[in-house]
């Protein structure tokens, strides 16, 4: 005689365990970026030797427009206040079409909320303490990047609609517009390295945030079967704990490729610094020239890697909160036989 002890309340249990571990890591990743923002503000704006730093890669980044300022002036202009609010319409229209208004509204929403808390950061609760080095712009406070903020919201925005199989790739595309408007920035001398990595940060905060909040709660009650998944590594339909093969690939690499360029990037930044620190370290216009083509070009590829290595880790980090879908049987216990 053979007993089921199937019970199919068990399945939307632990789809809501599930659901909790992955809304509790987004909430620690929108903490830990917000943190982040604070903590560049203070490195690169508030602290001389970080003004100081962020001045010699302003100055470097002039050997870069050379080569691409055309082309980053073009993209520059085409982000603007009009594009934002077309994005917004279209991330709302594209997800309703796609028969998820729950990812619509948090996706417009995000974008709403990146932006104009990046308005007021910049114009309200930010500062920029005078070292003598902020004379191209008056003084005034220029993080977080609004240019920026704007194609990171896209990003975040194109993650959060994104249905399961898509998000991947809606990562890297996102990863490569955020990375690309930063450094447009860069090089067409409107924002220090620390303004657009600040930018980065904090769209991957509200992000995160709209995960935490519930974004794809509908997908934690999905079976595998109705929830976009694919073949799956391991052999089986399922891998290391379930998850999409996608996510264990393109996503993880995006990360890894984030990784290896901030590890990049704090080799060159230490550089950066111990160059500044040879010419004696002093905030002002001399200790720039003192550096040098070779010292400024230094300072401004650290910016410009760490650029990459922001955008890429924080949509890959978003793209690899996605909800583990389960199949059916995954969460029944086998037969018994008596």
């Amino acid at each position: 005689m053979t007993t089921s002890n199937l019970r199919s309340a068990s399945i939307p249990d632990n789809n809501r365990r599930s659901g909790g571990r992955y809304r509790l890591l987004a909430g620690v990743l929108a903490v830990a970026c917000a943190v982040g923002v604070a903590a560049v503000w203070w490195l690169s704006v508030a602290h001389p030797t970080g003004q100081l730093l962020e001045q010699a890669a302003f100055a470097g980044s002039l050997i870069g427009a050379h080569f691409v300022s055309d082309h980053a002036r073009s993209l520059l202009h085409v982000v603007s206040l009009p594009a934002a609010i077309g994005l917004v319409l279209v991330v709302l229209i594209g997800a309703l079409w796609r028969g998820s208004r729950r990812r619509a509204l948090w996706a417009a929403g995000a974008v709403v909320a990146i932006n104009v808390s990046t308005q007021v950061l910049k114009y309200m609760i930010l500062w920029r303490p005078d070292h003598g080095l902020s004379q191209r712009f008056g003084g005034m406070n220029t993080l977080p990047s609004g240019h920026t903020a704007m194609a990171a919201s896209a990003a975040v925005a194109l993650i959060l609609v994104a249905r399961p199989r898509w998000r991947p790739a809606a990562a890297w595309a996102g990863a490569l517009l955020a990375a690309a408007m930063g450094y447009s920035t860069l090089v067409c001398q409107w924002h220090r390295p620390g303004d657009v990595i600040a930018a980065l940060l904090l769209a991957t905060a509200w992000g995160a945030l709209a995960i935490a909040g519930g974004a794809w709660a509908d997908e934690e009650r999905e079976p595998a079967e109705s929830a976009d998944q694919v073949p799956r590594v391991g052999g089986g339909a399922n891998g290391p704990e379930g998850a999409p093969a996608e996510r264990l690939s393109a996503a993880a690499i995006l990360g890894g490729l984030g990784i290896l360029a901030g590890a990049a990037a704090l080799a060159l930044e230490v550089l950066n610094w111990r160059g500044v620190v040879a010419v004696g370290g002093v905030p002002t216009p001399a200790t720039i020239q003192a550096l040098g083509r070779t010292g400024t070009f230094i300072a401004y590829a650290a910016g410009s890697v760490g650029t990459v290595a922001v955008a890429c880790t924080g949509m890959a980090a978003l793209a690899l909160l996605t909800p583990r879908a389960r199949r059916l049987g995954d969460a029944l216990p086998s037969r018994v036989a008596h």
